[in-house]
């Protein structure tokens, strides 16, 4: 069962720490892949809470896997996020506080592919990109991948 929704059972929509990672992948363009979430429906990282017993780089490579579709040959822990600048409250209510290990994919095989919680998958340059959600904007800040100032 998933973590989040047993929890959900007994807190309801009231927050909870969400320990999860994300993953940057880029091409050999040096672009960033990003998903249209369904869940929230605006443009983020691939990425997920952590299940029982897993470790954040064994969450990395199956969000990774679920939500596109590619394997990463290797990963590297490029920068840790939380604290009251990572609380999100989802549409349907749900509050997180996020606790999210941010990993790099250095390779990556695979054919894009998008499960039932993307609406698109895309790789965009650096300098052009979407519209973001507010943990997307705040993981990359963290890493210096973009800067909001």
């Amino acid at each position: 069962m998933n973590y989040i929704k047993s929890l959900r059972q007994y807190v309801g929509t009231s927050p909870i720490i969400a320990p999860g990672s994300a993953i940057i992948v880029l091409n050999e363009k040096n672009e960033i892949l990003l998903q249209l979430r369904s869940d929230t429906d605006d443009w983020g990282l691939p990425g997920g809470g952590m299940e029982i017993g897993d470790s954040f780089e064994e969450t990395a490579q199956k969000e990774l896997y679920e939500e596109t579709g590619l394997i990463a040959q290797e990963l590297k822990l490029v920068g840790l996020a939380s604290g009251k600048e990572l609380y999100y409250k989802f549409p349907h209510g749900d509050e997180i506080y996020n606790a999210t290990a941010i990993f790099k994919a250095t390779a990556v095989k695979g054919i894009l592919k998008q499960n039932e919680e993307s609406k698109d998958l895309k790789y965009f340059p650096l300098e052009k990109l979407p519209d973001l959600n507010y943990t997307t904007l705040k993981l990359l800040e963290n890493v210096g991948y973009i800067s909001t100032n």
